[in-house]
């Protein structure tokens, strides 16, 4: 699991959605892949962070953020 891979996948797949208009469509098909496959990703994401895994890249500052 690549969670850089992960995480550009799913800011694709929700840009995606977003971009449909899901309720100006009567295709309602291509909404649910959409979801199918960003639930793999998110449970892949979250189950490779669960196990330890290095945050992807675009994450890694907040790792390092000072907290106040």
């Amino acid at each position: 699991m690549d969670p850089n891979t992960a995480l550009t996948e799913i800011r694709a797949l929700i840009k995606l959605y977003n971009k449909l208009g899901v309720w100006d469509t009567s295709d309602l098909l291509e909404v649910v892949c959409i979801l199918i496959e960003l639930t793999d990703h998110v449970a892949g994401l979250d189950k490779w962070l669960s196990q330890g895994g290095h945050l992807p890249k675009e994450w890694e500052w907040a790792h390092t953020a000072v907290r106040s």
